[in-house]
């Protein structure tokens, strides 16, 4: 039977011995990013603001010919 617990554990901690490799540090230079025209950034957000208007008077338009349907045939019954 072993003995679960702390007093099994070993406190020995292993490093590893290459300390005659050096490594190279990490890249620290600064990605320089292209600046962006705030012009540019308003179309395409007037674009995507212009295909979900029209999506949603789509599905309005829709949704008012299937109750003025309803409606019709309702009357008819």
């Amino acid at each position: 039977m072993q003995i679960k617990g702390f007093e099994n554990k070993t406190s020995t901690i292993e490093t590893p011995n290459d300390s005659d490799v050096i490594k190279k540090p990490l890249k620290n230079s600064t990605i320089d990013k292209p600046r962006v025209d705030i012009n540019v950034l308003k179309s395409k957000l007037r674009d995507k603001e212009n295909t979900v208007l029209k999506k949603n008077i789509a599905i309005l338009v829709g949704c008012l010919v299937l109750i003025i349907a309803a409606g019709i045939g309702v009357t008819y019954l």
